[in-house]
């Protein structure tokens, strides 16, 4: 039996599609972005979405570069997630993360069910199963979806999210409009921000420019107020 037209049925049952004119649909698109640390340049990701008639591939790929290369060569960082083509809402169906050449094993994979609305959960070789309420996503999937909030303006956008193995729940803000300047011009932007309830004050800031269709032009991780990882866009190419 063919399982795959049970699961889109099971899809769209729990996730309607009512389209209203805020929806925003992502054009396939390769972006590339240069993470930083300490000012420098560490990691290089580009970040693809691209649709197929059956699916939708988010997929992201990372490597080391400039000093970091010296140490870490031989890693490579995969991520992916597989989704419904339930448009314009983001529904995932798998996600896939991949760390080649490390000492550990850090990979995980999840795999939704939304017929029983569970999880199968594989994170760093141990397994689970988790129940799961609508709307839940992994920590690559939510990127997506977090593109189409900002298009919204809602002022607090909450969503369940599978993060290294467990259910949580995220709570976004934004913060408003500001500009910023990146390496392709300077943009005027959304700014969402998501703050952890922990003694280093940890935020996670993210820059959304509409004139790119609400991609993230710069993200940046703060703890105590400094800035310790930085992500900006450097390359673009529409699909």
């Amino acid at each position: 039996m063919n399982l795959r037209p049970l699961a889109l049925i099971a899809v769209v049952m729990f996730f309607p599609v009512q389209p209203t004119a805020a929806e925003l649909r992502v054009p396939d698109f390769k972006a590339r972005y240069s993470i930083q640390k300490a000012g420098l340049d560490v990691i290089s990701t580009t970040i693809s979405l691209q649709r197929t008639p059956e699916r939708i591939e988010y997929r992201s790929q990372a490597e080391p570069v400039g000093i970091a290369s010296w140490f870490f060569r031989d890693q490579r960082v995969d991520e992916l997630s597989v989704l419904a083509r339930v448009e314009p809402r983001v529904v995932p169906l798998e996600y896939h993360y991949t760390h080649e050449g490390s000492d550990k094993n850090r990979n995980e994979r999840y795999r939704y069910d939304w017929a029983t609305m569970t999880a199968d959960v594989d994170y760093r070789g141990e397994e689970k199963t988790l129940e799961i309420p609508r709307g839940t996503m992994d920590n690559f999937s939510l990127q997506l979806a977090l593109i189409q909030d900002a298009g919204r303006g809602h002022k607090v956008i909450t969503h369940p999210v599978i993060s290294r193995g467990e259910l949580k729940t995220y709570t976004f803000k934004n913060l408003g409009r500001e500009a910023v300047d990146t390496p392709l011009g300077e943009f005027d932007t959304v700014k969402l921000q998501r703050r952890k309830d922990d003694e280093e004050n940890t935020t996670y800031t993210t820059w959304y420019a509409p004139e790119l269709n609400y991609l993230p032009v710069k993200v940046e991780n703060q703890e105590n107020g400094d800035v310790v990882l930085s992500l900006t866009l450097e390359e673009l190419e529409w699909l």
